[in-house]
């Protein structure tokens, strides 16, 4: 086989570089290394508005900045309303804009359906962008209305949290064959903090449920491995990784580590593995907003981690913060004597990566509900705290304190 191979590689290079024909080579005796072979990872022309309004999400606008748009044009962008004050808007304000610009907007489009003409300069505005359009198109759109909040801050934090889990976590990766920047889809998922929890019930960095992390990791009533970066993050790559064979391409791949393995694969059998078409007409079970952009999120993520000086120029005069410890295991409650005794329950949250179709964020399994796909998302639906210092997750403290 070794003679062969010289063979080749001596005849090949009389046609073409040497370097490349070693390349494919080594992706004929290992197809593993594909994994980590297709960088940059593709971005079709069809998702390019959409990253670019992520970018804007993440970089531009703030916590205090509420963007109404189309929830499938995303870059039909009607208003950005920036809300007077200083920190972090209440619920109830996010609430009140959101009915605020949501009444807005129904109103001026529905008027303009009806075929009067425009009464000002912003309605002007609003009626160019469905030049040449019938006026349903209007009562469609006043339908699809959704207001983002800016993200700025929260991105900030997280990429400055990131800086500690980085090296190990891509290394990680590379160890599996992956593309290391594929960790930067941690920052989609929790902005890298460690303890993240959400209403779903999926944990830590790389937000897994119960259900999926079990057929990882080391889950039990007192102990959850979800809170360990290192051993979180070597599940997600063996996640990503079965993702990518199974399916065979980063944009379905990651698509799948949120809508799922098996309703992504229903999707890539519908559309012959075509990620365009599937952005554009895939009509499955919840497939919504947070599947058809969760791609897109990611490389507006990447774009930013690869130019961060551009985006973020006071990052590298930041001190990154240390992390908090590692705690996994969990004491059982203590009993209660008593004449009558007593009944300790552990409620279980509800799996983020819902069963349907085998929907699965991660592989075949981590399946996270439409985790943007309802009016405001914020950063990720995680606290914003501190962390980072050293350069190694592997190294982090184990403690019995509670955060």
């Amino acid at each position: 086989m070794l003679r062969a191979d010289s063979k080749l590689i001596r005849f090949a290079k009389q046609i073409v570089a040497g370097g490349l024909i070693c390349s494919l080579l080594i992706a004929a005796n290992h197809p593993g290394a594909l994994a980590g072979s297709e960088l940059p990872f593709p971005r079709p022309p069809v998702i390019e508005p959409n990253v670019k309004f992520w970018v804007d999400a993440f970089t531009t606008y703030g916590e205090r900045d509420f963007i109404v748009h189309d929830r499938d044009q995303v870059d039909r962008v009607y208003q950005v309303m920036h809300l007077p004050g200083d920190g972090d808007p209440s619920r109830g304000e996010i609430a009140d804009i959101n009915d605020y610009l949501k009444n807005k907007y129904t109103s001026l489009l529905d008027r303009l359906a009806t075929g009067q003409q425009p009464a000002n300069s912003e309605e002007q505005r609003i009626a160019d962008m469905f030049k040449g359009q019938s006026p349903a198109a209007y009562t469609a759109a006043a339908q699809n209305l959704r207001v983002q909040e800016g993200l700025r801050e929260q991105f900030r934090e997280g990429l400055l949290r990131s800086k500690y889990y980085r090296p190990t976590m891509e290394r990680i990766f590379s160890g599996a064959g992956l593309p290391p920047e594929l960790v930067t889809l941690a920052t989609v998922e929790s902005g890298f903090y460690s303890r993240a929890k959400s209403s779903a019930g999926a944990v830590g960095i790389w937000q897994f449920t119960r259900g999926t992390g079990k057929e990882y990791m080391r889950i039990s009533r007192y102990h959850d491995d979800r809170f360990n970066p290192t051993t979180e993050t070597r599940a997600a790559a063996e996640l990503l990784r079965s993702n990518y064979d199974a399916l065979g391409s980063w944009p379905l791949a990651i698509t799948a580590y949120n809508y799922g393995t098996g309703g992504t694969s229903e999707a890539a059998s519908e559309y012959g593995g075509d990620y365009d078409r599937i952005v554009r007409s895939y009509n499955g079970p919840h497939f919504g907003f947070a599947a058809r952009n969760y791609y897109s999120e990611f490389l507006a993520a990447l774009q930013i981690h690869q130019d961060e000086d551009k985006y973020f120029p006071d990052l590298k005069y930041a001190e990154v913060p240390a992390p908090p410890p590692i705690k996994t295991d969990f004491a059982p409650p203590r009993s209660r004597h008593s004449h009558h005794g007593s009944l300790h329950r552990v409620v279980a949250h509800r799996s983020r990566h819902s069963p349907h179709h085998g929907h699965t964020v991660h592989q075949a399994r981590n399946t996270q509900p439409a985790k943007h796909g309802g009016g405001i998302v914020r950063v990720a639906h995680h606290p914003r705290h501190h962390q980072p210092s050293k350069p190694i997750v592997a190294d982090e403290q184990t403690s019995e304190r509670d955060s």
